[in-house]
């Protein structure tokens, strides 16, 4: 079956993909209706794609492949949304097999929301990689995944024939917060991916915003446009933060709130609006726009296309109706009031945060780091000598008390053995970061808070950003790859792995352009590491 998502990109036709929510249970009456609207949507022609959720709000539903695969044998081409959640890598690896052995292609690879709700009480989350590394793993499949034999030599399994989509969220408010979506972008480009959803929001100076910033970064993948059909009741529940990652500002709640006392309840003020923010992100240069939303049916597709179609000659003059920006919201670019767009200059970064929250200990971690682990700098001969001796006298990885009761003080470390504090500048990302981002921050921080725990804990990309803008270093954190978690390092010395090359550290890939700040000779890579084609 062809592929005709893929294709259509490919003849840089403008693509529409439309949302489907399988929900709970195998054999709903809800899920017959989702496919029955699917089917309609696909009858169309005008949709190149039905977008599957996975797991939505942290709580469980039906596989998205299940659906995609009754969508396949309808000759409709699925997309299919795979969060790191819920999953570690063996069982990624075995779903995408069973995927591309359906004929299912198109995954959209991102975090994920936070488990909610689950049998007998709230799942343990897994979060066993990032999307960075998850599309990785998939441009690995696409080339043939490597794996040891029983003779110790190296098989590969056929290449698939995946084409891997990430997610953004250019709705943030602060420097903070929106300079490490950026980052993370970058990493998820130079992963693999081949194609861009933004997060929802309505604000048309973010949705320009983005496409500018990946031109001006020469991220030369298309970008899909997120239209989200949001009635009162959700948007409620958005601004909320009950979903997550979804920016709805307190001005439009209200908007929406004065629409829901029509008689339709607001319905075709949602169309309307949806269909001016389609007629925006095309006039941009949008690749083409994924709509979503509850209930969502073929007949409000089709009429908010229609109605797209009518306002694309006049799409600039519906801009500065799409301004619904939190207060003091921090633009990559400076605006321009004429339009309600913005002008091709960068915004002063002025902001700068250095309260005891943010600053914690990085000062001595800082030094400690420059002083012991940079290769030939400092003290680290006699570091690395020293580590050497020990080990022949103690035994090898597992005398490392005193390193890890240091390190619990300093940084609650779990003894996860694979340290990646280097990469956060020293907020530990297995202890504090609830998702375990190694590679960048998830969407959902709100206001720099985590999503988890609002106004307890700030987020540690947030939190990294603004510890190494102090010493004008925000800069690194879009520099290199951090591979995931070697757990066989599980509670034995991240100094030893260190000194071996045994550890994520050593093992990171640096981005085209950056020139690495050391050299690793030791520590064999995975099997399935293959280089790159760049």
């Amino acid at each position: 079956m062809e592929n005709q998502l893929a294709e259509a990109l490919k003849r840089g036709e403008f693509v529409v993909t439309c949302e489907l929510i399988p929900g709970r249970g195998a054999n709903e009456a809800m899920q017959a209706h989702e496919l029955e609207e699917g089917k309609k949507m696909w009858a169309t022609g005008r949709v190149h794609a039905l977008s599957i959720t996975d797991n939505p709000g942290g709580n469980p539903a039906l596989l998205p492949e299940a659906l995609a695969q009754d969508l396949v044998a309808e000759g409709i081409t699925p997309l299919v949304h795979l969060s790191c959640k819920d999953r570690n890598r063996n069982q990624f690896e075995s779903q995408l097999y069973a995927m591309e052995r359906h004929g299912i292609q198109n995954v959209l690879c991102m975090s994920g929301d936070y488990p909610v709700t689950g049998w007998n009480g709230r799942p343990r989350p897994v979060f066993d990689l990032d999307p960075v590394q998850l599309l990785e793993m998939v441009g690995n499949m696409n080339r043939g995944m490597g794996y040891p034999n029983r003779k110790g030599e190296i098989d590969k399994t056929k290449p698939t024939n995946f084409l891997p989509g990430a997610v953004v969220s250019p709705f943030k408010w602060t420097e903070g917060e929106t300079l490490t979506q950026y980052f993370k972008l970058e990493k998820k480009v130079f992963a693999g991916a081949k194609f861009i959803i933004n997060q929802v929001g309505y604000d048309a100076r973010k949705i320009q915003e983005l496409l500018w910033w990946m031109k001006d970064h020469n991220l030369d993948v298309p970008v899909i446009a997120n239209i989200y059909v949001l009635s009162y009741g959700v948007g409620k529940t958005m601004n909320s933060g009950g979903i997550p990652g979804c920016d709805v500002t307190d001005e439009f709640v209200e908007v929406l709130r004065q629409e829901a006392q029509a008689e339709d309840k607001g319905k075709e003020a949602r169309l309307v609006r949806a269909a001016k923010m389609i007629a925006i992100s095309k006039g941009l240069g949008y690749a083409g726009v994924h709509i979503g939303g509850m209930n969502l049916t073929a007949d409000m597709v089709s009429h908010i296309l229609e109605l797209a179609d009518g306002f694309e000659a006049d799409w600039e003059k519906y801009a500065p109706e799409l301004n619904f920006a939190q207060k003091n919201c921090f633009y990559y670019y400076k605006g321009d009031s004429s339009t309600g767009l913005n002008i091709h200059e960068e915004s002063p970064r002025v902001d700068l945060r250095s309260d005891k929250a943010i600053r914690g200990n990085y000062r001595l971690s800082r030094t400690f780091h420059h002083l012991v682990f940079i290769p030939n700098k400092g003290v680290n001969p006699i570091f690395t000598s020293f580590i050497k001796w020990r080990e022949k006298k103690k035994g090898v990885l597992r005398h490392h008390a005193v390193e890890h009761m240091s390190k619990v003080a300093l940084y609650e470390c779990m003894d996860c053995g694979d340290c990646g504090l280097y990469a956060t500048a020293y907020t530990c990302p297995m202890v504090n970061c609830p998702k375990c981002q190694r590679n960048g921050p998830c969407g959902g921080s709100k206001d720099g808070w985590c999503e988890v725990y609002p106004g307890e804990r700030y987020c540690i990309w947030f939190k990294a950003y603004y510890r190494l803008k102090n010493y004008g270093d925000e800069g690194m954190l879009d520099d290199y790859v951090v591979p995931p978690n070697n757990w066989t390092n599980f509670a034995k010395s991240p100094w030893s792995n260190n000194v071996h090359g045994r550890d994520g550290y050593c093992r990171r890939e640096w981005l085209p352009g950056v020139e690495p700040d050391v050299e690793f000779k030791e520590g064999p890579k995975p099997a399935d590491d293959a280089p790159r084609p760049m």
